[in-house]
């Protein structure tokens, strides 16, 4: 297995720097270590600093250190917590509790920095663009910033500006991240259980696609077409001749955020009827659309004018495909009967749970989260909450939960919230009853189930089709030699650096002994010159054995392995 390396651009090498010292910094110097990452500091710091903050372990407990280090760390690996905080599948429950608490505290950059973008972006002066440009930004995080503003043509918008420079360094921490993945996969020994790289990859492919403004455009039209019949919803219009991947023009609407009830009732809205559509458009995304906005924040459901909810940001949204579809809605039902079979059914179906999961202590233990709600009334029963605990309890028996679906657990309960905050008395389950229904009436109509048919057939045919050109190509290649059988050793990389480490240690250890012993012969020469009566070269000698004799036992004594 090839060292993992990291381009060695000055800007690479000093983040990485950055990086070992912050992880040293907030008590993970062993990591460093195990690692190997302490090449990357001056000969002075490595002796010093490993034990400087030693007391930090004292004070919090690892995932607090770790998201301490995020935050010191900057935008990338806030980012990073924030996208993990909701994968309970991809890190442990208590890293994913204490990366919630990450927050953006990036300062809003210049409104002259943002004109200056928006003129290299659309290749166009501002003036010539809008009429009215605030240069004091509305809102602004790690990512970007809003501007409110007024195109030429007299429509009122909001323009979004990345960060200036923001993708060169993501690009260079996502770099970097990777690296340290493959270190942690190499020399920890227990380092790939959590699949530190497929969690890098994961984040890489998650904020590429939010830093791309084109997809969030796309997002919003998708939307609006969705919603394009539906008066109780509105989605704001999207100006692409002023939209880049690094600029979003989009039509600014007026409202109240849905979360600020005293304003609402001030205003005079009717607060059931906007829980009531809030609810019922959010299942009409995931029941119906296949499609769902996955950023709840109060702030991104504005009420309009005859209590129409006006929905913004489309950075993040969810994508689920028919399959998981059917088993929501299927979901729904079963939770509304208390049906645990059919519950485990759809895990099972969707291959969620797989053949060696002992499906019977799993009913046991489904059993066990349900019971509690038994005989409760449906206002009592969080429906959010407990398809969070089901996707919970399932990763706890090691299913394969997709992300979508962690994603709409978190969201489902947001939404949840703050429609019981409008109406205490709202019934998710009971206003996803007919949107389940009618989704899985249309499944089992004849026109769908022959549509489907012909898809399954039209698979197996072409699977069919490839199988003789594929087996002609493996016999080809077992005929010529050329059929090659990779074996691949596991576990081993850090036997290899032990190993390493040990051989360096004892040839360190020889050069010490060949110098004592040199300077041993020099000093009973007499030869000069002369150093307090002895001689020089010695002396010096002595000097240079006894720090390197001391630098190496500070390096095994650090180690912990005397």
């Amino acid at each position: 297995m090839p060292f993992p390396k990291v381009k060695k651009t000055y800007q690479n090498i000093q983040r990485l720097r950055n990086v070992t010292n912050v992880l040293i910094k907030h008590g993970f110097g062993s990591l460093v270590d195990q690692l190997n990452l302490q090449h990357y500091l001056s000969l002075g710091k490595r002796i010093i600093t490993f034990k400087k903050y030693e007391s930090e372990k004292e004070v919090h407990t690892i995932p607090e250190r770790l998201r301490l280090a995020f935050e010191e760390l900057g935008p990338t690996f806030i980012k990073l917590g924030q996208i993990l905080s909701s994968r309970p599948d991809l890190i442990p429950q208590d890293f994913a509790e204490e990366f919630k608490k990450l927050q953006d505290k990036v300062p809003p950059f210049s409104g002259a920095e943002s004109k200056k973008h928006i003129e290299e972006e659309l290749n166009v002066k501002t003036e010539e663009i809008f009429s009215f440009f605030e240069e004091t930004p509305t809102a602004a995080a790690s990512i970007a910033q809003v501007h409110n503003a007024t195109l030429i043509t007299g429509e009122r918008v909001i323009v979004k500006v990345q960060r200036p420079g923001l993708r060169q360094m993501l690009e260079s921490d996502i770099s970097i991240l990777f690296y340290l993945a493959n270190l942690i996969e190499r020399y920890l020994p227990h380092g790939k259980l959590y699949n530190p790289t497929g969690i890098v990859e994961e984040f890489s492919r998650t904020i590429r696609r939010e830093l791309n403004f084109n997809l969030e455009g796309s997002n919003a039209v998708k939307f609006k077409n969705n919603f394009e019949r539906d008066d109780t919803v509105y989605i704001p219009a999207i100006y692409w001749d002023y939209t880049t991947k690094d600029i979003l023009t989009m039509e600014r609407i007026e409202g109240i955020p849905i979360h600020e009830i005293k304003k609402l009732e001030e205003a005079g809205y009717n607060k059931k009827l906007i829980a009531k559509n809030g609810a019922n458009a959010f299942l009409r995304q995931i029941l119906e659309f296949g499609i769902f906005h996955a950023d709840p924040h109060p702030g991104n459901f504005l009420i309009m004018e005859n209590n129409k909810i006006g929905i913004v940001d489309f950075g993040i949204v969810g994508k689920i495909d028919d399959d998981i579809m059917e088993s929501l809605a299927n979901t729904f039902l079963s939770l509304i009967e208390l049906d645990y079979d059919k519950l485990i059914h759809e895990y099972i179906r969707l291959g969620l749970l797989t053949e060696d999961v002992d499906t019977k202590a799993f009913k046991n233990d489904l059993q066990d989260l349900i019971d509690p709600y038994y005989g409760k009334a449906l206002r009592q029963i969080q429906a959010g909450k407990i398809l969070s605990d089901v996707f919970q309890l399932a990763l706890n028996y090691k299913a394969r939960v997709p992300n979508e679906l962690i994603l709409l657990g978190k969201t489902l309960i947001t939404i949840e919230g703050l429609a019981r905050a409008l109406d205490p008395d709202i019934l998710i389950l009971e206003e996803a009853k007919p949107f389940a229904m009618e989704l899985i009436r249309k499944r089992m109509s004849p026109t769908y189930q022959i549509t489907k048919a012909y898809r399954t057939i039209s698979d197996l045919s072409d699977i069919v089709k490839d199988i003789p050109g594929q087996l002609s190509y493996i016999l080809k290649k077992v005929m010529k030699d050329k059929l090659k059988i990779e074996f691949v050793h596991s576990g081993l990389d850090r036997l290899i650096m032990d190993m390493d480490k040990s051989s360096n240690r004892l040839s360190f250890s020889l050069i010490i002994s060949a110098i004592v012993i040199g300077s041993s012969v020099v000093m009973l020469s007499g030869k000069e010159p002369l150093l307090f009566g002895f001689p020089m070269l010695g002396v010096i000698g002595y000097i240079v054995a006894g720090l390197l004799g001391l630098w190496l036992a500070i390096s095994i004594l650090r180690s912990g392995r005397l």
